[in-house]
């Protein structure tokens, strides 16, 4: 895996010139933007994009015919792309909090730091979802189906939150007071809950992209 987490950062290097655009571009929404957090999942998810690239990389010309004839397992290459992707946007989150944050505190803004965190959080937990949820949809359909299915799973989950806000209604659950009930809890309370959700999707999302790689015939 080591092999395959090198191969994918020298692709990086390759991307100089994009990576340097979407820094300027996430710099300039944090001058002018009314609200730098979401400078935060703008350059979280820009980054992570690149996982679905180097699949992309991969499949080019053939490609993954020729990487499995070497002493590479299919377990191995889903849990680098798994291990690459949660690197890549771990660390531009990581980099673009403290750099908000930063800026922030310079501009003498009045901060609550406890929904920052919590926000900050929110926002590291929807893309380590997002990342699971297109990653087998990236292995089962390739760079340009998946496109088009990761639109359609998108549009189903949205519709699905719709239809279930919808249903909770008719059925008399109040959503305002249960959002209320999530936003007097404890910090440490909403990050727990938001790692122990984000583990069983991962356990989920990675058992379901290593039966569809075993599966495919190259």
């Amino acid at each position: 895996m080591k092999g395959l987490l090198i191969k994918d950062i020298r692709l990086l290097k390759n991307q100089k010139q994009f990576f340097l655009i979407i820094c300027l571009v996430g710099t300039m929404l944090l001058f002018t933007s009314g609200e730098p957090s979401f400078v935060i999942s703008y350059m979280t998810f820009v980054f992570s994009m690149f996982t679905l690239s180097s699949i992309s990389y991969d499949e080019y010309d053939n490609g993954l015919a020729f990487l499995f004839s070497l002493p590479i397992s299919r377990k191995k290459y889903v849990r680098e792309k798994y291990v690459f992707g949660l690197l890549l946007g771990g660390t531009a989150w990581t980099v673009t909090t403290a750099v908000v944050s930063a800026y922030m505190t310079w501009k003498k803004q009045e901060i609550d730091w406890k929904s920052w965190l919590v926000t900050a959080c929110i926002y590291l937990a929807l893309f380590v979802v997002f990342l699971l949820i297109i990653l087998p949809i990236q292995f089962k359909f390739g760079a340009e189906k998946g496109r088009i299915a990761m639109l359609g799973a998108m549009g189903i989950i949205f519709l699905s939150i719709y239809a279930g806000t919808k249903i909770a209604g008719k059925i008399g659950i109040d959503i305002d007071a249960a959002l209320m009930r999530i936003g007097a809890a404890s910090t440490g309370e909403i990050i727990g809950t938001l790692v122990i959700a984000c583990c069983v999707i991962a356990v989920i999302s990675y058992n379901v992209s290593l039966r569809i790689m075993k599966k495919k015939q190259f």
